[in-house]
């Protein structure tokens, strides 16, 4: 076994023969490819990646920060005083959460070099992260907002970090990071109260008339590292906050029975600071949220919702953004510690170093290559907001996703019986996947009719989010099948009766859609379905073509006039173009095919048309 010294000496050589890296990650494969380190990751990938970063991060003067949604790079001088609230005009919005980002990033610099300097004893990365903790031990304010809030949670926990899982730090810094984590928490203390009062268990939180109100992800996190820093501070009031996170945690475990959900994105944001949270607990209470039963839906989302053959590519629904929200994975490292399970083990070697945050690599790197898990069955999965169809995990395997949601939270959309179609490491047939933040035309779009793909009924959009799955099954050794009662979620002006959207895959190159629609009146369906937006689109005899190197995906309903004319690309999207059909009159069952091939099947439709034959295959409701 080679030292930690010589270790490192070998990532080194390795990182400067892989390339440069753009603020401190690697630069993901092109679209689609195949992932090198997909299922294989282990310790020297980690140390590389980390190793990579550190170098990167070494030659800032100015921390650079992406704020992507809103289409702003700002550069901040280097070490960050306090948080800075930018001049910059962000057209519809005077209160943008500025500090959220730059703290984003401002972590990553701080936990690269700092464990690089706790697991490679680098003097000079040690030496660079040192002016960063100083300068966040003596900010003045750790809140950009007067509540607990998302700026405050990832300053606090790189201070708790610093404090409780490195061993570099000198006796004086650690004792300005303890003195800055009492103050953390002394100003957090009134505006956790404000928030959520004297909660202090799950009763107290289930018995209000709109719970869900107080426990979305920013206060949630907020308080969940109020309650670290008064841990390491010593505070009296320490035993108060861990029991107002518990009850919070408790009652969000309990509501997501009922459907709670933020999606794979925000749940994991909040699940990743509450397992930083639960190393600070006593063995017994650890233990008793550890083995709640709904603890284990976060890991299902992370792992079912991954396209085949990149599972870091969560599916793209509602608000996720599977590249730069990766926090449902570092969550799943941090529990690996006390819940290493085989399904875990095999997901966490599923990702490629550069996708993951830079805590989670700092605590992979001593761990991972304990990590000999086997990967799942595939089949039909309850992704809890979503029906998954998995043929496998394989580049080459189908999967199809229907969203199928009843949750309050804003972050979660309402477009239930949403399909995507994922082969090749993507979602080929997709959705935006976010809400901009900006009124305007991308903000229209990224919550309009125009971004999903369930009918539109006389123009009606889905208006709540009453779905329910009436079925997810296997029904054959190559069939499997979802089943979306969407009738509660449209307006009372449709007058449904009843509205299903049935969706089978077979094999490795079929998706099928039949929409049952029965309601009073019903002129018209309008649909949309968006393409990945690195696809070359092609319209041939009423099919149309999704096209990459490496795959073709061919789609139609032989129920509507398609032609090359029908592609367009909205005024808000980032690239991805639509099909916009409209089918009037419309008939008792819509058929929609979706065909992985060279060239499009054959398919026509029988039994007045509740059934249609694609080649030899049939499908019928």
């Amino acid at each position: 076994m080679s030292s930690r010294r010589e270790f490192f000496s070998t990532a080194g050589r390795l990182a400067a023969i892989g390339g440069a890296i753009v603020n401190g990650v690697e630069p993901s494969c092109a679209a689609g490819a195949s992932n090198p380190n997909s299922g294989s990751l282990d310790r020297l990938q980690v140390g590389v990646e980390l190793h990579r970063r550190a170098e990167h991060y070494l030659l800032q003067r100015y921390l650079n920060v992406d704020y992507y949604r809103i289409f702003r790079k700002l550069a901040y001088p280097l070490p960050i005083s306090g948080i800075s609230l930018p001049g910059v005009p962000v057209p519809g919005d005077n209160r943008y959460p500025w500090a959220t980002w730059m703290m984003w990033e401002l972590e990553q610099r701080v936990n690269s070099l700092g464990w690089s300097a706790e697991l490679a004893s680098r003097a000079d990365c040690a030496r660079a992260a040192v002016p960063d903790l100083e300068a966040l031990c003596n900010w003045p304010a750790y809140c950009q907002y007067n509540q607990p809030d998302l700026s405050s949670a990832h300053a606090g926990r790189l201070l708790w970090n610093a404090y409780t899982r490195w061993k570099w730090p000198g006796g004086a810094l650690r004792a300005k990071i303890r003195e800055a984590c009492k103050r953390h928490a002394q100003q957090l203390l009134p505006l956790v109260h404000a928030h959520f009062g004297n909660i202090t268990s799950k009763r107290d939180l289930v018995a209000q008339e709109s719970p869900w109100r107080k426990i979305a992800n920013i206060p949630v996190i907020g308080t969940t590292v109020a309650a670290m820093t008064a841990g390491v501070a010593g505070l009296s009031e320490a035993a108060a906050l861990n029991r107002t996170v518990s009850a919070i945690f408790d009652a969000i475990l309990e509501f997501r029975s009922q459907g709670l959900t933020e999606g794979v994105g925000y749940d994991g944001y909040t699940l990743d600071f509450i397992s930083d949270w639960l190393s600070t607990l006593p063995d017994d209470e650890r233990d008793r949220i550890l083995d709640h039963p709904n603890l284990g839906h976060y890991l299902d989302e992370s792992f079912m919702l991954g396209a085949p053959g990149a599972l870091q590519q969560v599916a793209e629904l509602s608000d996720v953004e599977p590249r730069e929200m990766p926090f449902h994975y570092s969550a799943q490292v941090k529990l690996a510690r006390w819940r290493s399970t085989p399904l875990r083990q095999w997901f966490l070697r599923q990702w490629p170093a550069g996708w993951i945050r830079s805590d989670a690599l700092g605590l992979l790197h001593g761990t991972i290559e304990s990590f000999h898990g086997a990967a799942p069955p595939p089949g039909a999965m309850n992704a809890h907001y979503a029906g998954v169809l998995r043929t496998g995990w394989g580049d080459r395997d189908l999967t199809a996703v229907v969203s199928c949601n009843r949750s309050p939270m804003s972050h979660v959309q309402t477009d239930n019986g949403m399909l995507l179609v994922g082969v090749s490491g993507r979602w080929l047939i997709t959705d935006p996947g976010y809400q901009q933040y900006m009124p305007g035309e991308e903000r229209d779009f990224t919550l309009g009719a125009a971004a999903h793909n369930y009918p539109l009924i006389n123009g009606h959009v889905q208006d709540r989010k009453r779905a329910a799955m009436l079925r997810l099954a296997r029904e054959g050794p190559d069939r499997l099948q979802a089943v979306v009662d969407l009738t509660r979620c449209y307006p009372v002006p449709v007058q449904a009766k009843s509205i299903t959207r049935t969706v089978w895959t077979h094999g490795n190159t079929l998706a099928v859609v039949a929409d049952a629609i029965e309601a009073k009146s019903v002129q018209r369906l309008a649909y949309h379905w968006q393409g990945h937006r690195d696809a070359a689109w092609y319209c041939h005899a009423g099919w149309v073509l999704l096209h990459f190197d490496d795959v073709d995906l061919w789609f139609t309903s032989p129920q509507a006039e398609i032609s090359d004319a029908d592609i367009t690309r909205h005024a808000g999207s980032r690239g991805e173009l639509t099909l916009a059909a409209e089918i009037s009159p419309v008939p008792a069952v819509t058929w929609w095919v979706f065909s992985i091939d060279r060239r499009p099947a054959t398919c026509r439709l029988v039994s007045g048309e509740r059934a249609i034959e694609i080649e030899t295959l049939t499908f019928a409701l």
